[in-house]
Order: structure tokens, then sequence, then C-alpha cells
């Protein structure tokens, strides 16, 4: 029970000193744990009976033993507080009195209690998507690869941060009030799953012809056939083999760029934009040759000049002769 604090009543030239009047003394104090899902805090409750305080102290200390001080001055009228600055699972004990200018009434009857800790929610985090990538948490907890779902007090403000592995773009957030490609901040309230979309990075593979024969280049997988269409578009890191073929009338003799030697085929791996050229060349046909005359006819005598022609197609010119008598 809370006693009177009494001052001598007398009246001096300047004020008047008010006492407490004797209703302040049915204070009590009592405490009570706040809604449970809610982060740890203790609710201070009393009757104020009082009509002439000017308002209330209230006193905590730390543990049955401990030394009071001062916790926080209340405005006239208040018969609750809220404490907010306590760690759960440690006791605290409160006491409340009155004041006005006379001074302060006794003490409320002392309260303890020990706050439970925060309601703990499960936060999950998935992928999706073609590509791959980590999402990590700002308290940590998730980090995921590895650890994708994690316990948080109700109420903390946690942020998921989405990082695309190499060949790899972030798209998108989905789930629990999460989009955009940002950094998504979302209080804690709920179980909860949120989930990154990741998507493979694509490169262009581009095909060119060279050489004066003609011919066609095919990929395998399927998308590059040229003839007509030299390019496609490739998930990161896939392996394209590429074939030449060349017209009936040439030989492929080679690449250049992204590949090189002269087999039929050659690999290249999309990790980047890549250029490939195949050169064709022409065939060339064996020589035929259609005719052989001389301009005189034998026997001749010795000396005389003698003219031969000889026509003929295909093989590489220029043409060399050679004769034999």
């Amino acid at each position: 029970m809370v006693s009177n604090v009494m001052s001598r009543y007398f009246r001096p030239a300047s004020c008047i000193r008010r006492r407490l009047v004797s209703a302040v003394g049915t204070l009590s104090l009592t405490i009570g744990l706040l809604a449970p899902a809610h982060a740890a805090q203790l609710t201070l409750s009393w009757t104020d009976a009082s009509t002439n305080e000017d308002g209330f102290k209230v006193e905590r200390k730390t543990g049955t033993t401990g030394a009071y001080g001062q916790l926080t001055s209340l405005p006239v009228d208040t018969t609750g507080y809220v404490d907010s600055a306590v760690t759960a699972g440690t006791t605290y004990c409160y006491r409340v009195r009155a004041y006005n200018s006379a001074g302060d009434s006794a003490y409320s009857n002392e309260a303890c209690a020990a706050p439970a800790g925060a309601t703990r929610y499960t936060v999950t985090v998935g992928k999706a998507g073609t590509g791959n990538g980590t999402i990590t948490s700002t308290p940590g907890g998730i980090a995921c690869g590895s650890t994708c779902s994690a316990d948080f007090d109700h109420g903390t403000n946690l942020t998921l941060t989405a990082s695309p592995a190499t060949g790899s773009n972030f798209t998108a957030w989905s789930g629990g009030g999460c989009s955009g490609t940002g950094s998504c901040t979302l209080p804690v309230s709920a179980a909860t799953t949120v989930t990154a979309t990741f998507t493979l990075s694509t490169y262009t593979l581009t095909v060119s012809k060279a050489g004066t024969g003609t011919g066609t280049v095919t990929s395998s997988p399927s998308g590059v056939s040229c003839g007509s269409d030299c390019t496609e578009s490739y998930n990161y890191n896939t392996t394209v083999t590429l074939t030449a073929v060349p017209a009936t009338d040439a030989t492929f003799t080679g690449w250049s760029g992204a590949c090189s030697g002269s087999s039929a085929t050659c690999q290249v791996t999309m990790n980047q934009a890549r250029n490939v050229t195949a050169t064709f060349a022409a065939a060339v046909a064996p020589l035929t040759v259609t005719s052989f005359t001389a301009d005189k006819t034998g026997p001749q005598p010795v000396g005389t000049a003698i003219s031969f022609t000889v026509t003929g197609s295909g093989g590489v010119t220029p043409y060399q002769y050679k004769w034999w008598v």
C-alpha cells in the first residue's frame, strides 16, 4: 500500500504547497505481458485514485536484488506504461509513486516479471527459373545456397538480397510482398515464403561463309542453318557443334574466328557472343586434253620447224607443256 507524503501545511508569502490527498494510498501495481506476437515487453498498470497529483514516477530494477532507479516520469491521470527496453527471460521489478509540488507519495507495492521472447516466424526463400544465384538476409540467417529458411522475431525488418551467379540474371521477386529486381525489405509478422527468379544469360552465335566455293553450316543444338539462318542465341555455357558441308562443286578448307582447323566439325562454348567463319573453295576439275594437232604432216626433212597446238579444259592454269622425242 502507498502511504501519503504529507508536508506541514503553511502559506508562505509567495506560494502555497499542495499535499497529496489520502486517495493516493490506493495505488496498486500490476505487470502483464504484451500480446505474445510482439517483441519482448512488459506492461505496467495501476489505479489512479488520487485527485491532485502532478504525475507519476516509475522505477525499475533488474533482478530481485538489484537497485531501483527511476525509469520514467508520466503525466497526471496516467494509469499504465509499456516497457520495451527489456530482454526476454530477465526478471524486472517495478514500483510507482505519485508526486506533486508538495513531494512524493509512498511507493506502490512491488511487482516483478520476466518477459517472454518474441514470437518467431519462419521465412523461407526459394529459387525459380533457368538460372542460378544466391539469396542472403539482413539480419543474417538465410544464405540460399545452402540455408533457405530461418526463424526471425515478430516485427523484424528483414532485407533479402538476390545475387545472380555468373551467366545468370536476377529477374524478379514474388511472394511475401516482394517485387521488382532490387533488395526486398519485409516486416516479419507471419510465416512467409518468398521466391527469387533467375534466368540464364543468352549469347548470340553468328556464322559467316568465305571463299570461292559454296556450302552450308548447321548446328547442334539446332538453330543455325546457314544457308539462310546464320545467327542463333544460346543459353550461357551451351556447347554448340557446327558442321560444314561443301556443295558438290566445292571443298571445305577451314574454320576461323571462335573455331579453328580444317575438320568438318568444330565445337564452341557459348559463354559470350561468338563469331565463326567457314571457308569454302571451288572444286578444281581434272585437266582434259580435247585436241592435239601439228601444222605439218610427216615425214619432214631434218631442221624443219613444226608447230603443235593443244586444247583442253579443267586443271589449274597456267598450263605447262613438256615434249619428249
